[in-house]
């Protein structure tokens, strides 16, 4: 396989999650990593660009970059790394090949649209209930209806490195950044075993829900806690990352709303550790590793959390039934991971092309 140029940031996000399969999986590509669009436009000599995680930080899309890389390169796969199914940097379609996503809308049709704060439910809780964000911005929508067949499915946070460790990854990042990408590999946990049937139900619903800055990201897991507040079922609070995966690790059931975007790490590590998942609903997204079919592999409630209670003792009341999703989740879940290197290669095979 030809040889392929990877820019980068250097985050945790990144560096341990999404470039994961670039570090770990069998392939005959190599990778050159760089955190340096210059790089790219002055020394590069590869014809392929793989654009992962660029324009987040800070959020503005370079279209005179787009542009320039665009006239160097012969094929460039851009990785919208957002943890949504909104996609914020549009403009970009034009100057890539193909357009991969953690996660993306079955319908296709409302990238058309115009959603108040990028995402369908920051929309919703804006036109329901009159939110408003201070630093409100309208993006672009599709207008060339074409753009949309470059539009692919890559993998979300699921393939990652878990149980989360901030010391242990903040100095992985931190590390890259000066000696490159693939120093990070050394700050991967390795041979990590999950054992579900271990969870011993210490807790019956974990709920720590953290607050977000942005008034219609956040509002969802404001209205969450409210509903829970008087239940004494629900552990709602912060504590250090350390006690909180102990916790998930002994929950009978996992509540993850959605944060920046619909996906979280809290989905994974629920699953991970057979704790059920309850999350608001997630039938308008499409990603990978798919762990969202509803009453099989987790449980969804509303977007207004009017049947997250019921949903809630309705399943710590019914062990077999809870265990028989969670344990369908974490089959579905292996299944996946076990079937990482297939999916990076068929990926990296059709760039290529």
């Amino acid at each position: 396989m030809s040889n392929i140029t990877v820019l980068t940031i250097a985050d945790r996000i990144a560096c341990f999650h999404s470039l994961k399969p670039f570090l770990f999986c069998k392939t005959g590509a190599k990778f050159k990593f760089t955190c340096s669009p210059e790089f790219c436009l002055k020394k590069d000599k590869n014809k392929v660009l793989i654009m992962m995680r660029q324009f987040i930080k800070p959020d503005r899309v370079d279209l005179d970059l787009m542009k320039a890389l665009r006239k160097k390169y012969d094929c460039i796969a851009f990785f919208h790394d957002d943890a949504g199914g909104g996609i914020p940097r549009l403009e970009v379609l034009p100057y890539t090949d193909y357009f991969y996503c953690k996660a993306a809308f079955k319908d296709r049709e409302i990238y058309k649209r115009h959603l108040y704060g990028k995402e369908l439910y920051s929309d919703y809780y804006h036109r329901k209930y009159g939110v408003q964000d201070p630093d409100w911005t309208d993006r672009p929508v599709i207008k060339d209806v074409r753009e949309l067949d470059k539009l692919r499915i890559s993998w979300n946070i699921g393939i990652g490195d878990f149980p989360r460790g901030q010391t242990r990854q903040r100095a992985g990042y931190t590390v890259a950044r000066y000696l490159g990408i693939p120093v990070v590999k050394a700050f991967y946990l390795r041979n990590v075993a999950f054992h579900p049937e271990n969870n011993k139900g210490i807790f019956d619903a974990h709920c720590r829900i953290g607050l977000i800055s942005r008034p219609s990201i956040s509002f969802q897991r404001s209205l969450i806690l409210d509903t829970v507040k008087n239940d004494r079922a629900f552990i709602t609070g912060s504590v250090k990352q350390s006690v909180f995966n102990k916790e998930v690790m002994n929950s009978k059931i996992t509540i993850s709303p959605f944060g920046w975007g619909e996906l979280c790490l809290r989905d994974f590590e629920a699953v991970q550790n057979g704790s059920l998942l309850l999350k608001p609903d997630m039938s308008h997204i499409e990603t990978w590793p798919d762990i969202f079919i509803p009453d099989e592999t987790y449980v969804p409630f509303d977007w207004d959390a009017e049947t997250l209670i019921e949903k809630t003792h309705r399943y710590l009341d019914n062990d077999s039934e809870r265990k028989r999703i969670s344990g369908n989740a974490y089959k579905t879940y292996s299944s996946a991971l076990e079937n990482l290197d297939e999916r990076f290669n068929n990926i990296i095979t059709e760039i290529l092309s």
